[in-house]
């Protein structure tokens, strides 16, 4: 299979968050026609599964959507690149899914392959859940490797990442008499300060050092431009390490704020939406394999990802796919080819 050709189509399908139907008709329509796979639709998830009775089976998973378009939608190759929206998160990836699938009738592993929805938007859109809820048996395997953008160096567990949306009260008076009222932005303050002062922790999990990171995201408060503001809001993202429980990072950040915050002034610490992150699992099936084959060796996952959908299902899984994860999202956003063949050639020697 021509990888670049497939790579260049699958760009040129227009697939934004919620938009996936087009893409998944081509990916569904090509994989009936590989040998050894049946082939689902599960909403415009798309599940290919090979029944052979090896000894192992692994998921391959890749997500179908993109952010949306910023004048990058139409695909160039020039130069052993590939451009365009999606070329690394991660239209590669799923075209090296795709290599593989055309040869699942050899494989020594058993393979499920998903193509799933909406990971780019809130994980309750998410096409793996919708996947588990109609028949969670497809959720079931010994390791799973999801093919994320990683320049094919192995990107071990994820990070877990909470947003809390902090509330404090104040008390309206006219600007004129200030000294009448008390500003709720003003209290912001000593908050945001905390937030900009925060110390990442850095600890080591099984060898790889995991980096946190605290930042305000959003800021909200006043009413007019002549009246001292009564309440006042932040939103803050908490991105941390994997061997703190979610239970876990908002006690941390309940003590971190405690002191400017009020409950019985009507102050406010609300947890918006949180998931955990997964454990490197490197000494674990298939990712130990992928580990020693690979030239480069693995680092954290400082990031959020699927790893951790599968990991809490308590399937081993890493991130390992072509492309560079610092373009993607970004309007001049690329693949080198050669990662692309390496990947493929990688995967399919372990497989």
């Amino acid at each position: 299979m021509d990888l670049v050709k497939l790579c260049s189509d699958l760009i040129a399908i227009p697939s934004p968050s919620h938009s996936e139907e087009k893409i998944s008709n081509f990916i569904f329509n090509l994989l009936r026609s590989f040998e050894g796979l049946s082939v689902d639709r599960i909403g415009n998830n798309v599940v290919a599964t090979s029944h052979l009775g090896r000894s192992r089976k692994v998921i391959l998973a890749g997500h179908m959507d993109t952010v949306p378009a910023d004048g990058n939608e139409l695909p160039r190759i020039s130069d052993r690149i590939i451009s365009g929206l999606g070329s690394a998160d991660m239209k590669s990836g799923l075209a090296v899914m795709i290599g593989l699938a055309q040869k699942a009738a050899s494989l020594k592993s058993d393979v499920t392959f998903l193509f799933y929805v909406c990971e780019e938007v809130a994980s309750k859109f998410s096409g793996l859940v919708e996947i588990g809820s109609v028949d969670s048996s497809i959720l079931t395997a010994d390791a799973a490797i999801l093919l994320e953008p990683t320049s094919c160096r192995i990107e071990a567990g994820c990070q877990g990442t909470m947003r809390v949306r902090i509330e404090v009260l104040g008390r309206s008076a006219h600007t004129a008499r200030p000294w009448m009222g008390v500003n709720a932005i003003h209290r912001l303050g000593d908050l945001i300060k905390a937030v900009a002062s925060f110390e990442p922790r850095q600890p080591v999990i099984d060898g790889l050092v995991f980096r946190e990171s605290l930042q305000v995201v959003k800021v909200e408060g006043g009413k007019s431009n002549n009246v001292v503001p009564d309440r006042a809001s932040i939103v803050v993202n908490y991105r941390f390490a994997p061997d703190r429980t979610l239970v876990q990072a908002e006690t941390y950040l309940r003590d971190l704020f405690g002191e400017f915050i009020f409950p019985e002034h009507g102050d406010n610490f609300e947890l918006i939406e949180g998931v955990e992150g997964a454990l490197p699992n490197l000494e674990r099936l298939v990712i130990e394999d992928l580990a020693k084959v690979s030239n480069l060796p693995p680092r954290a996952k400082l990031g959020w990802t699927d790893v951790a959908y599968f990991s809490s299902r308590g399937i081993p899984a890493t991130n390992y796919g072509p492309g560079d994860p610092l373009v993607a999202h970004t309007k001049d956003e690329y693949v080198n080819i050669d990662e692309i063949e390496l990947a493929f050639n990688l995967l399919l020697q372990i497989l």
